[in-house]
């Protein structure tokens, strides 16, 4: 998954691994919520895949950080 928050989309993506037969070991995505751990942990306990770790590429620290453009910078207008 690319973000976690609720769980809902990683928790069907585990669902239909293990409907396939498959174990899920692990999962990963590239920013995790934090916030929403506990009510997450909840809700995969209730469908019985609490056991799955899940970790982020990305603590969501990262992102309320502001970037700092150089003083010598100069917007050329383009979209990049």
């Amino acid at each position: 998954d690319d973000l976690v928050a609720t769980g809902g989309t990683l928790s069907a993506g585990i669902e239909c691994v293990e409907m396939g037969g498959g174990s899920v070991v692990e999962c990963a995505c590239i920013v995790e919520l934090k916030f929403f751990i506990e009510q997450r942990q909840k809700f995969y306990e209730q469908l019985g895949i609490a056991q799955v770790p899940i970790w982020g590429l990305i603590s969501e620290e990262i992102l309320e950080q502001a970037a700092e453009l150089r003083v010598d910078y100069v917007d050329d207008g383009e979209e990049h």
